[in-house]
């Protein structure tokens, strides 16, 4: 297909009510380009020109960037994903069975697998649990005493909610915290007031627009995924065990990560895994022992996008720059990639622990170079 070339200005708009013109379109959203935008150089030589011939050369500088995370990430857990027990060898452990205000875990949670388009249920999900008090009314959730962050696509549970009722906007106040929210779902008429929870759904990390919700923007939001951590509680290891976590990524792509607690790993010290975990299907050690490992949350989180640079990520912890790349793990580019291997997007470590009241905000700029190809925007395949 040939290049669409306009002399502009381009005016992409929304609805217009003006005058006696009326312009509805249900699919209202924002334009969506393969490839990113960049800025044309305007100089002779390497500008566009009309009628020029098929694969003459125009040039131009990217300026693909985005907002990626923005949130308040849950406090850590040394036990958030499962309580201190002793292992059986290939035997899964003990999954947590309550969902936690504390370390924002949620249990009996769903994602649907990227690869198959199948359902995958009895999950944990990481930092996607929030409970409160509210009253809804007319498709309108006015919640207060928010423990937590609502959050763009969480489902919500509680007396008088109709089940698969949906946050589809906030309204007011201030983001993910008491305010007024829009719900679909619901046709509840008149008020019912409910202490009820919220937890992410299948896939449910978008922003959708227009009626019709064609298009969606990744929730900046809802984009929090972290590494997970073996703990000792009791007694000394004489042997080496390897925790083979495997669950799903922010997208839905199934992953695996091996970790191995060294032989002389003592109580209470924690080895953290390097892959950044949304959803946990199962911890499964390969020895028997009596000693006793908990399995919990780190402070090491998951860049939503590929980065190779710490140059590539502006980030602010808590309301503060971050200049030092101490905490930073670039992309591991190793294909095919193995349970062994780090995270395919990269982390970052925060340097103050969250409670989630400590903001995290990355903006991410990506390389001309991965703007084309799906390994290039957000690593190579899982393992």
């Amino acid at each position: 297909m040939a290049i669409s070339a306009f002399s502009g200005p381009v005016i992409s708009f929304g609805q217009n009510t003006i005058g006696n013109v009326t312009d509805y379109n249900p699919q209202l959203g924002p334009s969506l380009f393969w490839g990113g935008v960049g800025r044309i150089d305007p100089r002779p030589n390497f500008n566009y020109v009309p009628g020029q011939n098929y694969g003459a050369f125009t040039a131009g500088f990217a300026t693909s960037d985005t907002q990626t995370i923005s949130a308040a990430p849950y406090a850590l857990g040394s036990a958030a994903i499962a309580a201190a027990a002793a292992t059986t060898a290939n035997t899964a452990m003990t999954l947590v069975s309550a969902n936690s205000t504390t370390t924002g875990v949620s249990v009996s949670a769903s994602c649907i697998n990227y690869n198959t388009g199948v359902t995958a249920t009895g999950l944990l999900l990481l930092d996607g649990f929030t409970s409160f008090t509210g009253v809804v009314a007319s498709n309108i959730l006015t919640a207060s005493s928010v423990t937590g962050a609502i959050t763009i696509g969480m489902t919500l549970t509680g007396t008088g909610v109709n089940s698969g009722t949906t946050i589809v906007n906030q309204l007011t106040g201030p983001p993910g915290g008491a305010g007024t929210y829009t719900v679909a779902g619901d046709d509840t008429v008149g008020s019912t007031t409910i202490t009820g929870q919220a937890a992410l759904g299948p896939n449910a990390f978008g922003q959708p627009f227009g009626d019709t919700n064609s298009v969606y923007l990744w929730n900046p939001q809802a984009l929090v995924s972290r590494a997970v951590s073996i703990v000792p509680v009791s007694g000394t290891s004489t042997a080496a065990v390897i925790f083979t976590v495997s669950g799903y990524d922010i997208y839905g792509v199934p992953m695996s990560e091996a970790i191995t607690v060294p032989t002389s790993t003592t109580t209470a010290t924690t080895t953290n895994g390097k892959k950044a975990f949304k959803y946990i299907a199962s911890v499964t050690p390969n020895v028997t022992n009596a000693i006793t490992y908990s399995v919990g949350t780190t402070d090491i989180f998951g860049l939503p996008i590929r980065s190779d640079f710490f140059s590539d990520v502006a980030i602010y912890c808590n309301a503060a720059a971050i200049t030092a790349n101490t905490a930073y793990v670039a992309a591991v580019t190793t294909s095919p990639a193995t349970t062994t291997t780090g995270d395919v997007r990269g982390t970052y470590a925060v340097q103050s622990a969250t409670d989630a009241a400590k903001r995290l905000a990355i903006r991410q700029f990506v390389l001309p170079a991965n703007m084309g190809s799906t390994a290039g925007l957000f690593g190579v395949t899982q393992a």
